[in-house]
């Protein structure tokens, strides 16, 4: 059994990344943080937050902002 708290690190397609929300391990669990291997963009998601936060180029956040099946937002940013 995989715990929030216990770092794992999975490997894999991001194609694939559906699947960890079925893996047996990760039942109580969805994936904390998804990143392409040349780390691009990045995702986070705590165990307890309602949402997914997402970091990025310019272009990835204004597609996530106008695409009309997601329920997207821009958070304030303070460097």
């Amino acid at each position: 059994m995989f715990y929030y708290h216990i770092p794992t690190v999975l490997t894999g397609r991001l194609g694939d990344a559906h699947d960890l929300y079925h893996h047996p391990d990760l039942v109580a669990f969805s994936p904390s943080n998804i990143w392409p291997v040349d780390r691009s963009w990045a995702t986070f998601t705590h165990f307890d937050l309602h949402g997914t936060k997402v970091a990025g180029p310019t272009t990835l956040i204004e597609r996530l902002l106008n695409n009309p099946g997601l329920e997207a937002l821009r958070l304030p940013w303070r460097p």
